[in-house]
């Protein structure tokens, strides 16, 4: 499992954490492979469980929206099974899940 967790920047990953997933391309292979019906690249590791993204701050319906098509999408591109995003008013929120 790999938990991210974000400040909302209009509806997309604060700049810190947008850079670690650029450049955490090198868990694919250049090679590509059809996937759900689309080409991706090849994993370099197999496949994992769940992609958890928790995001923060203020944040529209159409920016979730956003956010969710994005993270989902991530997922497919990383080789993880299932995606789900938490959204939260303030990082202090947190506390009260763990």
């Amino acid at each position: 499992m790999l938990t991210i967790v974000t400040e909302n920047l209009y509806g997309t990953y604060s700049p810190e954490i947008k850079n670690i997933l650029d450049r955490s391309i090198g868990l694919s292979t250049p090679l590509s492979t059809y996937r759900g019906k689309q080409m991706h690249h090849t994993l370099r590791y197999g496949m994992h469980h769940l992609f958890r993204v928790i995001v923060y701050g203020d944040i529209t319906n159409q920016e979730k929206e956003t956010f969710t098509y994005l993270s989902k999408r991530n997922a497919i591109n990383y080789g993880y099974e299932r995606t789900e995003i938490i959204f939260l008013d303030d990082l202090t929120d947190l506390e009260d899940m763990l």
